[in-house]
């Protein structure tokens, strides 16, 4: 007790309560929460083991999970639990629907001639159609539960219309065509494959759908928390060496298309306000034949990547784009946390340690958040502040990373040899 600074008043009223038979047991009780930390239990790498199996299926939204949070990972993959399911149409709900009627509109493109030459009466025919299969294959009849839940349908549809404009528009402003749609590998599945075909060369972009907010985030990648388009493209690029050996395959960017159906103010032209706001986000390695390709246009601002030009034909500071080496090095450090991460759950370190970014923290939107025991007023609870890290401390950290990874190539070879 004189640890926690109590004076000598309040230790004798302890004291009085420790030795009476009735309020001795309650006073313990105090106690033990009084002294209580954060219990230091991971997984015996044996348990661990046998809780995940060896060769445990790594997708990218699972790695994802365990950087946000060990204990969520353990909790969701080792334990398995689950939210009781309400009859309910949620916010997931719609993004699943529209990832899925979105699959089944480019595969009916696809077979009607491609998306730019599809006349606007058929593609509109093929967007209901694919609506109305999404929400029949999704099994989720709470959408025609009410004259409310079944005005959502239609929303969807005005959503996918605009969505499948915008995506038209983008293809047409440069010299790539979509070529798989939903490519399942081992850690997930891509949304969209687009390729742009030379003599000698595959330029490879891949695509992935969200219903939210999302955007592309170097530090967010360093720290383990976006994963996905890295690990895509890594995937995708494999994919085209495989089926064109005798080409060079070069990654040309990774994108996030945001599905929304934007009001804008600007009436005369609404057109190019709602393609700007409709422009997808991500990083491109930066190189004139790939902006080209991905973009006939040179000047200005892009309607259909993130970019923008300066008057000197430069390209802005404002635009997303890096050097090729650094795209790689991000490619080569989503690998590497990949690898880690299987690594750590393996050897059975689950604890409840939730990162934190200003006012962004693992715990907004955990399903175990009241379940977990995180609290911060207990010793030992503290998230893991990645706030102090900048943009060019994290892609700094990767290129060392790679610059290592690459000396360890060269050395090992040369000890081969």
């Amino acid at each position: 007790l004189q640890e926690k600074n109590l004076d000598l008043t309040w230790q004798e009223l302890y004291t009085w309560y420790q030795k009476s038979p009735e309020w001795k047991a309650a006073v313990d009780r105090i106690l033990r929460a009084w002294y209580y930390r954060r219990p230091e239990d991971p997984l015996s790498e044996r348990v661990a083991r046998e809780l995940y199996g060896e060769n445990f299926e790594g997708s990218i939204t699972r790695m994802e999970r365990y950087a946000t949070c060990a204990c969520a990972h353990f909790l969701a993959y080792g334990l398995r639990l689950k939210e009781r399911p309400l009859y309910e149409f949620k916010a997931v709900d719609l993004g699943n629907v529209c990832h899925r009627a979105l699959e089944l509109f480019s595969k009916k493109a696809s077979e009607a001639g491609g998306w730019t030459v599809l006349p606007e009466e058929e593609r509109k025919k093929l967007i209901d159609a694919s609506v109305e299969e999404a929400i029949t294959d999704y099994g989720n009849s709470v959408l025609y539960s009410t004259a409310r839940n079944e005005q959502m349908i239609v929303r969807m549809k005005q959503m996918l219309e605009r969505t499948v404009w915008a995506l038209t528009n983008q293809l047409k402003a440069g010299d790539f065509v979509p070529e798989a749609y939903e490519l399942r590998f081992f850690g997930g599945k891509i949304d969209r494959i687009d390729i742009c075909e030379t003599e000698e060369q595959i330029y490879v972009k891949v695509m992935d759908y969200k219903t939210g907010s999302k955007a592309f985030d170097v530090v967010a990648l360093y720290h383990g928390l976006q994963l996905q388009l890295m690990i895509y493209m890594d995937a995708a690029v494999e994919f085209q060496k495989k089926r064109h050996p005798d080409k060079e395959v070069i990654p040309a960017g990774v994108f996030y298309y945001r599905i929304q159906d934007p009001l804008v103010d600007n009436k005369e032209k609404a057109e190019r306000a709602v393609l700007k706001q409709l422009k997808p986000d991500g990083i491109i390695p930066l190189g004139t034949e790939i902006l080209k390709h991905l973009d006939h246009n040179t000047s200005g601002e892009s309607l259909a990547v993130p970019v923008k030009y300066n008057k000197n034909g430069s390209v802005s500071g404002y635009s997303k784009v890096v050097a090729g080496e650094d795209f790689s090095a991000m490619m080569t450090h989503a690998k590497k946390q990949m690898e880690d991460t299987r690594t750590k759950i393996l050897n059975g370190e689950a604890g409840a340690l939730p990162y934190k970014r200003g006012q962004e923290s693992g715990c907004d939107y955990c399903p175990y958040r009241h379940v977990c025991g995180f609290d911060v007023k207990i010793p030992g609870y503290e998230y893991r502040d990645i706030g102090t890290m900048g943009k060019e401390e994290a892609m700094a950290a990767m290129r060392i990373e790679q610059r290592e990874s690459e000396n360890d190539r060269k050395g090992g070879n040369q000890e081969w040899v």
